[in-house]
């Protein structure tokens, strides 16, 4: 799995490609914490990502609550349809903002 970082003043996107599992999702939740200083608004986007486990939506929970506790917004996008069953049966399409 691979995780691109764009940050812009304020906004930060985290490009994801491969499958975020119990391996790979360190990668993502440490490209989040060595970027976030700044910021108030997070995208990732998921277009690359064919799976994801339950440690892939820990570190979605992770940034939603970080986002909610400074009043900063988190967006996921370009889900792929197996990804967004994992969301919908996690209950995760209740809270996370998809687009």
């Amino acid at each position: 799995m691979t995780v691109t970082a764009e940050k812009d003043n304020s906004s930060l996107k985290l490009i994801v490609e491969g499958d975020l599992n119990t391996l790979s999702s360190t990668d993502l939740e440490k490209a989040y914490v060595a970027n976030k200083d700044g910021v108030n608004d997070v995208v990732i986007d998921m277009a690359g990502v064919t799976y994801i486990s339950s440690a892939g939506l820990r570190v979605m929970l992770y940034i939603d609550q970080e986002m909610l506790d400074i009043g900063g917004s988190f967006t996921v996008c370009n889900v792929n349809s197996d990804v967004m069953e994992v969301f919908r049966l996690s209950g995760f399409v209740q809270f996370l903002k998809i687009k």
